[in-house]
């Protein structure tokens, strides 16, 4: 043998060594960053619902085992009466739906559920608020949940689930006690499957149709869970990040219980000075009313409704 293939011989097996020590190196610390870090644990609230986002100090309220029509700081709307139903091990309450005039024109068939925070009067609106329209304990940082399944749609153009949060009073006598936002879910059949709102001024809506982080849509007869939540940027005091999460198997079969399988769906970051039509005021404030309202359907059920105080999340692009 040569000296030019020996040499490249021994060239070639201390290469393979080095390859094969980095590739050692580089797999045990990889390890030791997993075991460091171990994948975090669900955190829980009563009912076994998924906190998405730690609880902070301030309002809260959560249904849980108790009476939908005579629990305080829940009220539905006009009176209508829930019926408690099961589902297996699911509980629920069915609730049907109402006919009405729109304030903003036409007909059609509506529910509204509201938690209020701290009970009390509405002292402000949008335009004269301090940092709150109804007292300091209102829902600002907040984590809006409910599990809910639609029946029959009698109205396919105005099909949809809302959640209203950080609002008040809706009445034509006062319009400016409105002073909410919102983010909506919807069936296929509607066109915008979830959007984005402001109805700062009763009954006059901005809306903005947002992107779907993934596929999916308001179904009849099936059970999703939503998730409102909304929280203003503790870095940068003209934002409010809102977002929207779905759990499209909400419960576990067999045992009834949360799923936890909540999944980003669609979002919008809220700026002073960014114009949604008719609006361009930064909705930083805290509401006293929290509202799930479903349009165009005969009837729902709805179960486990919670909304509580967040602590903002930092970093947040």
């Amino acid at each position: 043998m040569t000296e030019r293939p020996r040499l490249t011989i021994v060239l070639g097996m201390l290469f393979a060594a080095l390859v094969f020590c980095s590739s050692f190196i580089t797999a045990s610390a990889q390890a030791k960053r997993e075991t460091a870090s171990p994948p975090p644990t669900l955190s829980l609230d009563a009912d076994g619902v998924q906190m998405l986002y730690p609880a902070a100090p301030g309002a809260s309220f959560q249904l849980s085992g108790k009476d939908a029509n005579a629990t305080t700081g829940f009220v539905i709307e006009k009176g209508t009466r829930a019926t408690a139903g099961t589902d297996g091990a699911i509980a629920f309450w069915n609730l049907p739906s109402y006919a009405l005039n729109y304030a903003s024109g036409g007909t059609g068939w509506t529910s509204r559920l509201h938690i209020n925070a701290g009970g009390g009067k509405q002292q402000f609106t949008w335009k004269t608020q301090q940092g709150y329209l109804f007292g300091p304990t209102d829902f600002r940082n907040q984590e809006f949940t409910v599990f809910l399944r639609v029946h029959q749609i009698l109205d396919a153009q105005r099909a949809q689930v809302t959640l209203k949060i950080r609002g008040g009073a809706h009445s034509s006598s006062a319009p400016d006690r409105a002073a909410c936002v919102m983010l909506t879910f919807s069936p296929v059949g509607h066109g915008s499957i979830s959007r984005f709102a402001k109805e700062l001024t009763h009954p006059l809506y901005d809306y903005i149709t947002l992107t779907p982080a993934f596929a999916a849509a308001l179904v009849e007869n099936a059970w999703v869970g939503l998730k409102m939540v909304s929280w203003n940027d503790p870095e940068d005091a003209t934002r409010v990040v809102h977002r929207l999460y779905l759990d499209l198997e909400p419960f576990t079969p067999g045992s009834g219980k949360p799923r936890n399988g909540w999944r980003l769906f669609s979002e919008y970051v809220d700026v002073e000075g960014k114009s949604t039509g008719q609006y361009s005021k930064l909705v930083d404030w805290g509401g006293g009313q929290t509202t799930l309202r479903t349009d165009g359907f005969h009837d729902i059920d709805f179960a486990l409704p919670s909304v509580r105080e967040i602590v903002a999340p930092q970093h947040q692009p």
